[in-house]
C-alpha cells in the first residue's frame, strides 16, 4: 500500500513514517503542507492507496484539502485517515462531513495507528474487488429488462446530498467518539419497506434515483439535528445525531413519508414508484468500544425492520404534515 503523509510537522512526518514500517507499509511519501500535497495528486505522478492527513495546518488545513482531494480524478473513494490533536468533537464531524474515512488522535498509539492503516488498506481491497464485480455484472448483464448491476446488500454511491458518508466512515466515526459524545449522540435506522420489490424491477439509474430521494427526505425531516447519515446497503440508512434527547421516531417517519409522497416518484417508464420508509425509535451507542458500532448499528436496524413488519397488520394513515414542522 503506497501512502501520502500531510502535516507541517516533520516531526510527526518523521514518527508516521516509522509507525507505518513497523506496521509492513514502507512506501510513505510525505507532504509539509495541504497546497504541496493537492499538487502531488493532482500531478498523478503517484497512485496512492491511502492518505494521512493533519487537520491543523497553517495556509490549507486538512479538512479542506480532504474536501478538495474527494474532487481528485481516483481519490473519491480512497481511505483518508485525519490526524488531529483536537479535543473539540467539531473538528472531527467537519472532517468526516468533508469526506474523512477515519482519524487517528495524537499523540499516536502505534498499536491503534498500525490498526486503522491496516483497516485502510483491507477496506481499499474491498472496493476494488466490489467495483470489478460491479464491472462485470453490468457486461454481463447489457440488453437485459433488469439492468441493476448493484446487489441488494452491497453499498451504492449516492452523489449530491449533504451529510451523506460513506458507511465505513460512519462506523468509524461511531467507533471513536468519547463517553462524554456518546451521552449526547443517538443512532436511528430507516428501512425502505419496497426495496426487495424495487431492487428487483428498477435499473441502477432508478435504483441510485430511489435512495438519493429517499437519503435527502430523511435529512430534509433532520435538518435541525446535525446528522451524519451512512447508506448501508438492503435499503437501510444510518443516522448518528448529536440531538441529546431520545423521542419516540413516528413523527419523524410521517414527516419524512409526507415527503416522499408529494415527490410522486416514477419510474423511468412513467410507472408509480411507491416509497414507504419505516424509522427506528432513537438507540444510545454502546459504552462498549469493542462492540459499540455492532451492537448499536444492528438494535437500531433490528427496530426499523420490526417497525416495518408492524406496518403491514396497519391499516395506511393518510400523509399529513403536522403543523410547526
Amino acid at each position: 500500500m503506497k501512502i501520502l503523509a500531510v502535516d507541517d510537522d516533520p516531526f510527526i512526518l518523521e514518527l508516521v513514517s516509522m509507525v507505518a514500517g513497523r506496521a509492513g507499509f514502507k512506501d510513505v511519501s510525505t507532504a509539509l503542507s495541504g497546497e504541496i500535497a493537492l499538487e502531488m495528486l493532482r500531478k498523478g505522478e503517484a497512485t496512492y492507496d491511502c492518505l494521512l492527513f493533519d487537520i491543523s495546518m497553517p495556509g490549507m488545513d486538512g479538512i479542506e484539502l480532504c474536501a478538495l482531494t474527494r474532487s481528485v480524478p481516483g481519490y473519491s473513494k480512497t481511505p483518508i485517515i485525519m490526524l488531529t490533536a483536537m479535543a473539540d468533537k467539531s473538528f472531527v464531524d467537519r472532517a468526516f462531513s468533508a469526506g474523512a474515512t477515519d482519524y487517528a488522535n495524537k499523540p499516536f498509539d502505534i498499536v491503534e495507528l498500525s490498526a486503522r492503516l491496516r483497516m485502510a488498506e483491507e477496506l481499499g481491497a474491498a472496493r476494488r474487488s466490489t467495483d470489478a464485480d460491479l464491472a462485470r455484472t453490468a457486461d454481463a448483464g447489457a440488453g437485459s429488462v433488469n439492468t441493476n448491476p448493484f446487489p441488494l446488500a452491497h453499498e451504492v454511491r449516492i452523489e449530491g446530498v449533504g451529510s451523506l458518508i460513506e458507511y465505513a466512515a460512519l462506523r468509524n466515526y461511531l467507533s471513536q467518539l468519547s463517553l462524554t459524545g456518546i451521552a449526547c449522540t443517538q443512532v436511528l435506522a430507516f428501512k425502505i419497506d419496497q426495496i426487495v420489490s424495487i431492487h428487483a424491477r428498477a435499473s441502477a439509474e432508478e435504483f441510485t434515483y430511489v435512495l438519493t430521494e429517499v437519503a435527502s427526505a430523511i435529512l430534509e425531516a433532520l435538518r435541525n439535528d446535525t446528522p451524519m447519515m451512512a447508506y448501508a446497503g438492503n435499503g437501510t440508512f444510518l443516522v448518528v445525531s448529536g440531538k441529546p434527547t431520545m423521542e419516540p421516531s413516528r413523527e419523524l417517519e410521517a414527516e419524512i413519508q409526507f415527503t416522499l409522497d408529494e415527490r410522486d416518484v416514477e419510474f423511468d417508464n412513467g410507472d408509480p414508484l411507491d416509497i414507504d420508509v419505516s424509522a427506528s425509535n432513537p438507540v444510545r451507542p454502546s459504552t462498549s468500544k469493542l462492540q459499540r458500532v455492532r451492537r448499536t448499528f444492528d438494535r437500531a436496524i433490528a427496530r426499523a425492520e420490526n417497525r416495518a413488519l408492524r406496518k403491514l397488520g396497519e391499516v395506511r394513515a393518510p400523509s399529513i404534515r403536522l403543523i410547526g414542522k
